[in-house]
């Protein structure tokens, strides 16, 4: 997920104000990481929809206005078309916060990254912690 996350925030910073929606760079850079990663299509979006929940708690954007993503049957167009929201999610939420993309990327996957060691079980390695801690 760090490689959408960091490969988004690029874009966006090499390109501020452009929109993605006609261009295949985001596509591309999607399927590339899916098959990098190794990880079906269901999962990939999921991962996304994380990150997508990551972005709006670092930003501090207003949960009740951003648009929810819809999921639909083909899998392949809701990927993409969250591939997209999430491009201009990114910088919507750089603009807000008045940070680079990048910056805004490094810390929602520390966020992220806490997150998971919270979660995880004491006997893997992380510490159990109860919510809240």
């Amino acid at each position: 997920m760090s490689e959408v996350a960091r490969g988004l925030a690029a874009l966006g910073d090499a390109s501020p104000g452009v929109e993605a929606a006609e261009d295949l760079t985001v596509p591309l850079g999607l399927s590339a990481w899916i098959v990098r990663a190794s990880i079906g299509l269901p999962d990939a979006y999921d991962a996304l929809l994380r990150l997508r929940g990551g972005l709006l708690r670092v930003s501090g954007l207003d949960l009740r206005t951003e648009p929810v993503p819809l999921k639909v049957a083909d899998d392949q167009a809701s990927l993409r078309n969250l591939g997209h929201y999430l491009f201009a999610l990114m910088g919507r939420a750089s603009r807000y916060e008045s940070v680079p993309a990048a910056q805004l990327a490094d810390e929602v996957l520390a966020l992220l990254e806490d997150e998971d060691v919270r979660a995880r079980p004491a006997s893997s390695g992380g510490v159990a912690r109860r919510p809240g801690q």
